[in-house]
């Protein structure tokens, strides 16, 4: 065995100076103190070259080898188990192949240490094809409402009203299309209508994450309602705006929405069955002003009544009649597909009577005559000892398959008297959320109920509060006992617990119904999602 350095000092001047650059060695040369002398060109060319280099290059390595001895070429050759016979021609002949064995017996050989061998890194051939996975992505179905919305927003009468049933990711798509707005043009201003700040945070939070993912540039995100306000709103952004909080700042300036109206390219409505009402829709025609600005409705339910045509024709032209529904080739029905595909949970619609309340003619006249119950009737069911004892073993007969429960409650008291048995009488975990629960209070609860990693069942019973807004994926039976004309709203009370196991909800979910005598209601989510088909 032989060092590189005693391997080197046998090489004659000339393949030694073939090392070596010329221009490198007469610098070398210059720059010296006294006479460049062999000492000097030997450390010269380890000191550039490298012990490593000097042996993984062909050429230099056969200078190296060609100027052993016989003895040592002959070794040499042993050691790498090649023929010796001619060792200094078989030592120019053998091809050695960088990290390979022999290579490694090469630097054994020439007593190069272990940390001077440079560490195999493997590069890793990329794909020749591949597929990107979008971080924000949509599904196909939500991806061909968008083109939809845009093919109408882009025409000559800028208005669409996109109807997707609950749980199909409505905010989501609208949002994917307000980040190509926003990205198109600078600056732009975009402003999102809903019914209460529980919808407009929510909408928020998915606008961060949507343009965190297809924003362009810093946009600011502006929020107004309940606590929020606004003064200046932003030339270059989103505002997401309670609409009982604007109405109370045009009562107060009243030219403060038509100043704003010429920076305004769209108007979002969230819940747009609601906009025809008439202070929402003065709001809205009033940015309408600018012919520049568009105009895009969001709804699971494209239409305002159960049996009023004409507000549901009215609803149908404020968008000109440009709905935009959830199509999905080879299916009749979104809501197979979505059921089908884990988007929404397979429903278990189920009826529960309660004992004859018998009406009077005086009640079944408010009954028929006005849209809804009203708050005397209401009361009356809500007081009704048989019926609230079906509805509280009912809850107890779910808690056998179901960690997660929602109950719709006919009005506040009838959502607190149910609590406060359940929890009294059988100490089941439960709470009552409604207008009249404190902030704090009743957000412990609902955080409570959206612990995934908590494993105690929880039963929450409502009025009014989690009908919209309340994203509970995890809920897997509810019982509607708010007897209710409105298809709207019993869609929405549904649509809290359809959530599909492909977005985090659940397989299978249980509806049960309280089908009072003499009282018209609904029986499932389809009546709501074809009702209003003809109006359109």
């Amino acid at each position: 065995m032989l060092t590189i350095e005693a391997a080197v000092a046998n090489v004659g001047d000339r393949q030694l100076d073939s090392l070596l650059d010329s221009a490198v060695r007469r610098l070398a040369e210059l720059t010296s103190d006294g006479v460049f002398g062999a000492k000097d060109r030997i450390d010269l060319v380890i000191k550039l070259r490298g012990h490593v280099d000097l042996l993984r290059d062909q050429n230099s390595r056969s200078i190296l080898t060609d100027a052993l001895k016989k003895n040592q070429a002959a070794s040499l050759c042993r050691y790498l188990g090649i023929d010796e016979s001619n060792p200094w021609q078989s030592l120019r002949q053998v091809k050695i192949r960088k990290n390979s064995q022999i290579e490694k017996d090469l630097f054994g050989w020439f007593r190069i240490p272990d940390e001077e061998i440079p560490q195999e890194v493997k590069v890793e051939l990329s794909p020749t094809e591949e597929q990107v996975k979008g971080n924000h992505a949509l599904f196909t179905h939500q991806r061909t409402a968008v083109r939809k919305v845009r093919n109408y927003l882009n025409s000559e009468q800028p208005r669409a009203f996109l109807h997707m049933p609950t749980g199909s990711g409505k905010t989501r798509t609208a949002m994917n299309h307000i980040c190509s707005v926003l990205a198109e043009e600078e600056p732009r201003l975009v402003i999102w209508f809903a019914y209460n700040g529980v919808l407009c945070e929510q909408a928020a939070r998915e606008f961060q994450r949507a343009w965190s993912h297809h924003g362009n540039r810093e946009v600011d995100l502006q929020r107004m309602w309940g606590e929020h306000d606004v003064d200046e709103v932003t030339d270059d952004g989103i505002i997401f705006v309670g609409l009982d909080k604007l109405w109370a700042r045009v009562r107060k300036e009243n030219t403060w929405l038509a100043n704003l109206s010429h920076r305004v390219h769209l108007v979002v409505f969230d819940e747009a069955h609601q906009s025809t009402a008439e202070t929402y829709r003065l709001m809205v025609e009033t940015l309408l002003l600018n012919e520049d600005c568009n105009l895009l409705g969001l709804s699971a339910t494209p239409g305002r009544t159960y049996s009023d045509i004409e507000q549901d024709e009215e609803l149908s032209e404020m968008y000109y009649k440009q709905k935009v529904p959830l199509e999905v080739e080879g299916y009749d029905s979104p809501l197979e597909f979505l059921v089908d595909e884990g988007y929404l949970s397979q429903p278990e619609f189920h009826q529960m009577t309660p004992p004859d309340e018998p009406l009077s003619e005086a009640d079944l006249n408010r009954v028929y005559n006005k849209d809804d119950y009203d708050g005397k009737l209401l009361t009356r069911l809500s007081e009704s000892e048989e019926r609230n004892l079906l509805i509280l073993n009912k809850v107890r007969d779910l808690l056998q398959n179901h960690d997660r429960i929602l109950v719709f409650a006919t009005n506040v008291r009838h959502s607190q008297i149910l609590a406060t048995f359940l929890s009294m009488r059988w100490g089941i975990r439960c709470a009552t959320i409604t207008s009249e629960t404190p902030p704090d209070k009743r957000k412990l609860w609902i955080d409570t109920f959206l612990d995934e990693d908590d494993e105690e069942p929880c039963v929450l019973f409502n009025y009014d509060v989690l009908t919209t807004g309340f994203d509970a994926p995890k809920t897997s039976a509810a019982i509607i006992a708010r007897p209710t004309k409105s298809l709207v709203l019993y869609s929405q009370m549904v649509g809290r617990v359809i959530r599909g196991d492909k977005v985090g909800g659940t397989p299978e979910a249980e509806i049960w119904t309280v089908v009072d005598q003499q009282l018209p209601g609904f029986r499932s989510l389809s009546e709501a999602f074809w009702n209003w088909e003809d109006v359109w």
